[in-house]
């Protein structure tokens, strides 16, 4: 008797070893997580308003994300990336997020608080952090204040980023499980001065005529505000506002006032936000524009004003100015003042404000302008099964290549990105990106999984499963219902 139960449990145990898993015993699952963030515009024109960042000023060094329930603010997921990870400026990045079979089931909406270059602002938040700590951080003193006022972008640190989405309902079917886009936004402002003079035609006695400050009000800079919004304006933080003001004088290696023969040719005149500020940054390389830089602050709700001080041959003057209304310094935006005079010395100012850079790339999951054939595997590659309806484990032999393919028509010229999801690391699929060219093969692109030979410990019952999206000009399509019309490809070790 004692030995027929060895024998049964010998055949049970072998059974068991033999069985494929199901999809349905996997105990961990994703969604995507698709994270914008500030760029400079490309060869198209933009809506009027936005300003092209220069480089410092969108560069990404570090990105933290923390996820939690909305409800109930239990964290569900925490990174902290740097390097080849990082989100591409002007671009949208997916990042899968790793969650329990049960967070699948029961899908609670989430909050997702994302900051990029948080040492920018000494770090304020690490991967512990609770809902309460996040949702409620701020940041203020010396960071981007009046003490100490930032006139030029740290490359090591960058400017800090934030964005939030909260309520966000897990959308989409397993595999291709995702919550809405959440963008990142610069969490400070920027102030630029440029002046210049008109073209002296009496040149043995010319007018001397200098700008000698420029003075920002006090108690317009908030003493902190709060990283992330709440669907509000502003998020400017409890403690009032700082006192000082901020004295802002010609930058050192720079003299006297460039001489410009039309002046006021370079006023603000409806223009887009892109063609002013590339009128100036091409005034100032020509010598025609004096260019006194920028400073980055906190956010204001206030109007901001202050005054000019000046002389014209000895005698001192001031002209005062201000913001046209509240809100046009609200974060990531740029206000530009702009003073010249013209003949009769009368210092004439032209001052405008608007959004900082180019932020209309959004996902379009519901855009029908992609043109596929569904993905199939060859058999003759790998062993293929399908343990459920439309679920396919796809068994990799040793030392061989699965190999699958899709044709894939339209958008020419767009990019087919494919991503594994799961055990990523244990795999090699090649290629992640392709070029949609409908004249090159048919339009036909072979896709090769075989195990990463720089993977290292056993790998045996690893799996992934390969998501389709397309990128095209400044958006992403969602290419899942074309190309897997509702399957599902397990790759398995």
């Amino acid at each position: 008797m004692k030995r027929l139960s060895c024998i049964s449990l010998m055949v049970l145990l072998v059974l068991t070893a033999c069985r494929q898993v199901p999809f349905e015993q996997v105990e961990t699952a994703e969604f995507g997580l698709y994270l914008q963030c500030p760029g400079a515009p490309s060869g198209t024109r933009a809506d009027e308003g936005p300003v092209p960042a220069r480089s410092e000023e969108y560069a990404l060094h570090r990105l933290q994300v923390w996820v939690f329930t909305s409800d109930t603010h239990i964290p569900v997921y925490q990174m902290d990336i740097s390097g080849n990870q990082l989100p591409t400026p002007g671009h949208v990045r997916r990042y899968a997020i790793p969650v329990s079979r049960e967070f699948v089931q029961v899908r609670p909406d989430v909050d997702v608080f994302a900051l990029a270059n948080g040492d920018s602002i000494g770090d304020p938040l690490s991967s512990g952090s609770s809902w309460g700590e996040v949702n409620d951080a701020l940041f203020g003193g010396s960071w981007f204040g009046t003490s100490s006022p930032v006139k030029s972008v740290d490359p090591d640190l960058g400017l800090p980023m934030t964005g939030v989405g909260r309520d966000l309902s897990i959308e989409g079917e397993e595999p291709t499980l995702r919550v809405s886009t959440v963008t990142l936004v610069r969490a400070v402002s920027k102030i630029r001065y440029v002046f210049c003079r008109m073209k002296d035609e009496n040149s043995t006695n010319p007018d001397q005529i200098s700008v000698d400050q420029v003075v920002l009000n006090g108690s317009l800079i908030p003493v902190s505000e709060y990283l992330f919004t709440n669907g509000q304006p502003f998020a400017i933080g409890p403690d009032g506002y700082e006192l000082p003001t901020v004295v802002t004088t010609c930058p050192a290696g720079v003299t006297g006032l460039a001489q410009n023969e039309t002046p006021e040719k370079l006023a603000w005149a409806g223009q887009d936000a892109v063609t002013y500020e590339t009128i100036l940054d091409n005034a100032v390389e020509e010598g025609t524009l004096t260019d006194w830089g920028e400073i980055y602050f906190r956010e204001s709700d206030k109007v901001l004003a202050g005054r000019i001080d000046y002389t014209i041959n000895g005698e001192q003057s001031s002209r005062t100015f201000s913001m046209a209304a509240a809100g046009d310094f609200a974060r990531n935006h740029t206000w530009t003042l702009y003073g010249y005079f013209l003949s009769g010395r009368n210092l004439q100012l032209s001052i405008h404000a608007q959004p900082w850079d180019y932020s209309a790339w959004k996902i379009n999951f519901s855009d029908d302008a992609v043109t596929a054939t569904q993905f199939s595997v060859d058999r003759t590659t790998a062993d293929v099964t399908e343990p459920t309806k439309d679920h396919f484990d796809v068994r990799l032999r040793p030392g061989t290549t699965a190999k699958g393919s899709l044709t894939i028509s339209t958008p020419v010229g767009g990019k087919l990105m494919i991503r594994p999801s799961g055990d990523a690391y244990a795999f090699s699929v090649e290629p992640e990106i392709a070029d949609i060219d409908p004249t090159a093969n048919g339009g036909r692109i072979d896709i090769s999984v075989r195990r990463n030979p720089n993977a290292e410990g056993n790998l045996s019952g690893k799996f992934i499963t390969l998501s389709f999206y397309v990128e095209i000009g400044e958006r992403e399509i969602d290419a899942e219902s074309e190309i897997l019309n509702g399957k599902v490809f397990r790759f398995i070790l």
